[in-house]
């Protein structure tokens, strides 16, 4: 599939316009391709901040225009900087007085070349204007080899903004940043790769990089150090990699000045033990919010291990790179000057600048991300209830307990299966979410945490509970909610629990999921193979047919039934007939995992008690 846009100067200036309209806070400069906060003529006295970079980096430069951060931001190309008359331009109109301007501009030769001479040009016509290069990249440890601009920028631009929105004088904001800089304080890793657009590249490396973060499924396949916003590589390939040893060769590069040192000694460290460190996180586009997510968490626990507190975090896409996955992480030294955690907390009004809830902002005394996050809760997983209704014998319960664990086991082994069957129609993770429920359960059982081992009522009301901690999603409810009803039959049985009492429960539970799931027989669901179930079960029982046998008859009609949801009615909604039937590949995934289960406590009730009714 082609890109549906061709890269034309008419859509890039759409796109920075669609932006201003947006937010109309800010306004389109179409002479300079530029974006400027609305109220820019109303900052007499104030320093003006001027950026700006390739358009394939949004939302850097224009989400970061606006009270707090940047006056002004021009655009150029995807991968390219913008052009010195437009600079120039944009210098003359924020100009307004001599209280000056800055322009921070990124180490890469054609930003530093095009607003180096735009501030020559700007500064022969009576302009007082500085330029501040910032260079954080601290992938390549050869001195020789320059630093390029990254993520990290965006640190700088916050703490000038609001040093500029407070009245600071242009020295001093310039100073203050340009220490920052060439001082070493801040300083950017990153790591990445490029994904081809739409492809079929595209989707393989989605898919990979959806899997968990052990060792063997890495979301990293390809992933390369190094990685700049332009899509340029200047490190070296890392292979296949979980988070952690990912977040590893980061911290190594951020933290310490150099990876070589004499044996038994550790490399000269760049952010010494116990300083405060703010993070910036930067999603390069492609990563989603969870690997965002898990990358983040995984930095402030080696930060932790490192005996550095991170005191601020933002995470986000902040400047990305098109069409790429991965992230640039930077540290910036809070340490080494008292007012910069004051300036990152100062009010900005900048679209793009992740917003962070401080604990301080709440009267919270510590405001400390290497802190536990989590609240403990003390009272068990299920809620304290007395015994009720009929109990089984010992010898019952046991067998009951075999019947539950067969099904969790034959529920986890057809996880991939269910997987399989739901790409179809659903989000592909029907197995992995009931394969969670009866992993869940099979512990409770094996670790003895089940409130008892005969009483149904409190058998079904703890594994209600569980499924509703642990499985979550619409299976997850359904589930919860049904093992609810069952037990709540049990409760209010008689004395002996008989095949009949079973039946009822069965009833019971398939009522309350065509209520709250507002689902019928027919309607393609797990529902149908459970009525079924109750309506083979029932016709053998009053054919007087021995209760193990019975089972087996409405297992049989449970499997029949998910196999019959291949094929689903078409509603015709003007004429309210069904017209047609289509077919599927696979069954529903609920209904088959119902018979999944049910045959597999068949085979558990045919191991415990067949001998019973002479069955071999």
């Amino acid at each position: 599939m082609e890109r549906p846009w061709k890269n034309s100067d008419e859509e890039l200036e759409n796109s920075i316009l669609s932006f201003a309209k947006v937010h109309d806070g800010l306004v389109y400069y179409k002479k300079s391709k530029a974006i400027l906060r609305r109220d820019f003529n109303d900052l007499v006295g104030k320093v003006k901040l001027v950026s700006g970079g390739a358009s394939g980096n949004e939302p850097a430069f224009i989400g970061f225009v606006g009270p707090g951060m940047l006056t002004a931001a021009v655009c150029g190309q995807i991968f390219s900087a913008p052009s010195v008359g437009a600079i120039l331009k944009i210098i003359k109109v924020v100009a307004l007085d001599y209280s000056g301007v800055l322009l921070i501009v990124l180490n890469y030769p054609g930003h530093r070349i095009n607003f180096g001479l735009a501030k020559l040009r700007a500064e022969g016509m009576g302009v007082n204007v500085k330029m501040l290069v910032v260079g954080d990249d601290v992938c390549i440890e050869a001195k020789a080899i320059e630093k390029r601009g990254l993520a990290g920028i965006l640190f700088i631009i916050k703490i000038a903004g609001a040093m500029a929105e407070n009245g600071e004088n242009l020295e001093t904001i310039y100073n203050v940043c340009n220490r920052i800089v060439n001082s070493g304080e801040i300083a950017t890793m990153s790591i990445g790769m490029k994904l081809p657009f739409f492809s079929e590249e595209n989707s393989r490396s989605r898919n990979k990089s959806s899997r968990n973060n052990s060792s063997d499924e890495s979301s990293a396949d390809e992933m390369k150090t190094g990685y700049g916003i332009h899509g340029e590589l200047d490190g070296r390939s890392l292979g296949k990699r979980s988070f952690e040893d990912l977040v590893y060769v980061v911290m190594v590069r951020l933290i310490f000045t150099s990876i070589s040192a004499p044996d038994n000694e550790e490399p000269p460290r760049r952010f010494p033990i116990d300083h405060n460190v703010a993070v910036l996180v930067n999603n390069l586009g492609a990563s989603n919010q969870i690997e965002c997510n898990l990358f983040t968490a995984e930095i402030l626990k080696q930060l932790k291990n490192y005996n550095l507190t991170a005191k601020r975090v933002y995470i986000g896409h902040l400047m990305t790179s098109l069409d790429s996955f991965g992230f640039q992480v930077s540290l910036l030294n809070l340490s080494i000057y008292p007012d910069l955690i004051k300036y990152l907390d100062s009010p900005t009004l900048a679209p793009a600048w992740p917003k962070v809830l401080t604990a301080k902002m709440l009267g919270y005394e510590k405001d400390d991300y290497s802190l536990p996050n989590t609240l403990d809760y003390y009272e068990s997983t299920v809620p304290y209830m007395k015994p009720k209704g009929p109990k089984l014998d010992d010898r019952s319960g046991e067998g009951l307990l075999t019947c539950i664990l067969f099904a969790c086991d034959a529920l986890i082994s057809c996880t991939e299966q269910l997987n399989r069957m739901d790409r179809e129609f659903g989000d592909g993770d029907c197995g992995k979410t009931i394969a969670r429920g009866a992993d869940a359960i099979k512990d409770a059982i094996q670790m003895k945490k089940l409130r008892s081992t005969t009483n149904p009522f409190l058998i079904f009301t703890d594994i209600s509970c569980i499924i509703e901690k642990e499985m979550g999603g619409v299976q997850g409810g359904l589930y919860s909610i049904f093992f609810y009803a069952v037990a709540k039959a049990f409760s209010e049985a008689d004395d002996k629990i008989t095949s009949r009492t079973w039946l009822n429960a069965l009833t019971e539970g398939n009522k309350v999921i065509s209520e709250f799931g507002q689902v019928s027989f027919g309607d393609r669901t797990m529902l149908d193979p459970l009525i079924a179930a109750q309506n083979e079960l029932s016709s053998a029982l009053d054919a007087k047919m021995h209760p193990i046998e019975a089972f087996g008859q409405a297992v049989k009609a449970a499997e029949k039934c998910a196999a019959q949801t291949l094929n689903v009615r078409a509603y015709r909604r003007r004429t309210n007939n069904f017209v047609c039937l289509q077919k599927f590949k696979n069954p529903d995934p609920g209904a088959h995992a119902i018979g999944i289960w049910m045959r597999a406590s068949y085979e558990g009730v045919k191991l415990k008690f067949a001998c019973q009714c002479g069955m071999e």
